[in-house]
């Protein structure tokens, strides 16, 4: 009989430092070089590196597998994106403007809005597929690349873990497979994948819990916070409700108020109050627009 596989890791912060500095640092230092030179994109794919560092954030050793098979060795999904260096565009003339660009090249404008659309993509089309993601994968890990301050270069890499038993994580993607997917796929049309977006309403519906935080300044990486043991719990930002909801969950007495005055007074939704929250009605979206070269 085989012997089961050690699939646990040793690992310190200094390994995670150096992980992040060869597989993320030095790969966007060397990007933006040459976008520098031939005017291409500056956004690398990180989607695999980002394999790597969960490993290293959970100490357990991949699955050995691309783009098929277990991220992790015990069954867990990675998940990652970045809104650190995606393509900006100028608020004046609606150019794209690079990453490393702090003013438009066309107009001269230095009114640059910043994208921070990117998100979480599960793709569920089939009922095997639904039943992997909410019965049979122990966890999933959501990692995210972005910036607390647009205006600077530091970069901050966040790491949550989301428990698939709980109820509205296997709300979210059932309602998407039997409302949006199996519609869509029904009327002959093709649905766009499940997307899941970082530090938004959904996100904190689904509990998640903090279990990385690093910051990366002038190219030198800090670990903030790493504890797979006592993750820090993630609370739902009042400021995602509208102020309907906000008087729905304390009362006639905030009515009066504006609403960025009762989200000064209760900055989170409480524990007690929790339940009070539900699923949003989602928009359905056919994948993708025809692509035009203008």
């Amino acid at each position: 009989m085989r012997e089961k596989p050690n699939i646990s890791l040793e690992v310190s912060e200094g390994m995670i430092i150096e992980c992040i500095t060869d597989l993320y640092i030095n790969p966007k230092k060397s990007i933006i070089k040459w976008s520098k030179i031939t005017n291409q994109t500056a956004q690398g794919k990180f989607a695999y590196p980002s394999q790597h560092l969960a490993s290293l954030i959970t100490k357990t050793k991949g699955g050995g597998s691309t783009a098929r098979g277990d991220d992790l060795a015990d069954g867990s999904e990675v998940k990652s994106c970045t809104r650190a260096d995606q393509l900006n565009e100028c608020k004046k003339c609606g150019a794209n403007i690079l990453t490393w660009q702090n003013k438009c090249p066309y107009c001269g404008s230095t009114e640059i809005k910043t994208d921070i659309s990117s998100h979480w993509i599960f793709p569920i089309t089939s009922d095997s597929e639904l039943d992997l993601l909410l019965n049979k994968i122990p966890r999933i890990i959501l990692i995210l690349f972005d910036k607390e301050d647009i205006k600077k270069d530091n970069i901050r890499i966040r790491a949550w873990t989301i428990n698939p038993k709980e109820k509205y994580v296997r709300d979210f993607f059932t309602d998407y497979y039997e409302n949006n997917y199996k519609k869509k796929i029904s009327e002959g049309k093709d649905p766009a994948p499940c997307n899941l977006h970082p530090l938004k309403y959904d996100f904190y519906l689904m509990n998640p819990k903090l279990i990385f935080h690093t910051e990366i300044m002038e190219n030198e990486a800090k670990i903030l916070f790493w504890n797979l043991d006592r993750p820090q719990e993630q609370p739902m930002v009042s400021s995602l409700l509208v102020k309907e909801k906000l008087i729905e969950i304390y009362g006639e007495e905030v009515r009066n108020l504006k609403k960025e005055d009762i989200v000064k007074k209760y900055p989170f939704i409480s524990d007690k109050d929790f339940s009070k929250l539900e699923m949003k009605k989602k928009i359905l979206k056919s994948y993708k627009e025809k692509y035009q070269r203008r």
